[in-house]
């Protein structure tokens, strides 16, 4: 998913940066906005970002023999827009450049655009146009975080082929920086989308007011046994595929792009070095802290919200 550090000529990472923190200043500013309007969404936030830390903190193989990461930005896009999402999108990517050396500071610029505001912005559109059609929660977070997925892949192979056209212009090297990341990630995006989907029934049964207002709520959604049985199969398969992943050692998706440039620019040098060397068996150790962080939220704002659901039965 990620343009990894010094693997954007100087002028393509400033011009991203450039667009990208417009779009960040106004969702600080929507941030704000939440919090004092509706400060009992602070910790929904929180859960949109924790979201995020879990799903891109896995490695999972993808249908080429290399592994990806999911991007987690579909229930911050639904519930809170692109502004909000492009500002957690940050402080993820931020994390994993700094400690995790995974993506870079000169490419967060590039990699915010794709993954926080490209990606979202797409889905929001197909998901607000789904909740006005469809009562369906579950296709409709299916929806945003398939979309959210393969559009963010989408355009950091356009980013690269922008940056990197071949000998034949840009189609070609758009062709290949797509094999590399968008292709590859059907599997992955599908995964995604079953989770978010699954996350909204979630919100359905115990905070439909976070959901959008416009939406035919009282029509379908999956059945309890549907929902746990889908959510047991996805998490087995999650499971599986991050256990293979770890064993066989396979290719990130992030190196095959590195190799892609290098293949069409041989003569290209990265200007920039990560902040830090890992070795494997650190950088699985600091995924698996940052999916323990976001796991942690999650949890805390499940109990949060029995709680609460508790306490306002029995004071009816």
């Amino acid at each position: 998913m990620h343009i990894m550090e010094g693997f954007l000529p100087l002028e393509w990472a400033v011009f991203w940066y450039l667009i990208a923190i417009p779009v960040l200043i106004w969702g600080a500013y929507r941030i704000r906005t939440v919090f004092r309007e509706h400060p009992e969404m602070k910790i929904m936030v929180a859960v949109s970002g924790a979201f995020m830390f879990v799903l891109s903190s896995l490695k999972l193989p993808s249908v080429t023999g290399s592994s990806a990461h999911p991007t987690g930005t579909g229930v911050g896009t639904a519930l809170f827009g692109v502004g909000v999402t492009a500002v957690l999108t940050t402080i993820v990517l931020s994390f994993q450049a700094v400690l995790i050396a995974h993506g870079g500071i000169t490419t967060l610029g590039a990699n915010v655009f794709s993954m926080g505001i490209a990606g979202p912005f797409v889905a929001l559109l197909v998901y607000r146009a789904l909740m006005k059609v469809s009562g369906n929660v579950f296709l409709c977070g299916f929806a945003v975080g398939f979309v959210s997925d393969l559009v963010t892949y989408t355009v950091t192979a356009l980013q690269l082929a922008l940056a990197f056209p071949s000998a034949g212009g840009f189609l070609p090297s758009f062709e290949t920086f797509m094999a590399v990341y968008a292709l590859t990630q059907v599997p992955l995006a599908v995964a995604e989308g079953v989770l978010t989907g699954l996350f909204f029934n979630y919100l359905k049964d115990s905070r439909p007011q976070y959901l959008d207002r416009e939406a035919k709520l009282s029509m379908g959604r999956l059945s309890r046994r549907a929902r746990n049985a889908i959510a047991l199969a996805a998490c087995g398969v999650v499971l599986i595929a991050f256990v293979i992943t770890r064993i066989i050692g396979l290719e990130g998706s992030d190196d095959m792009g590195s190799d892609a440039i290098l293949d069409i620019a041989p003569s290209y040098v990265p200007w920039w070095n990560d902040l830090l060397t890992l070795d494997l068996q650190q950088e699985i150790i600091l995924f698996a802290v940052q999916g323990l962080i976001g796991l942690g939220i999650i949890i805390y704002a499940f109990r949060y919200y029995r709680g609460r659901r508790t306490s306002d039965a029995g004071d009816r």
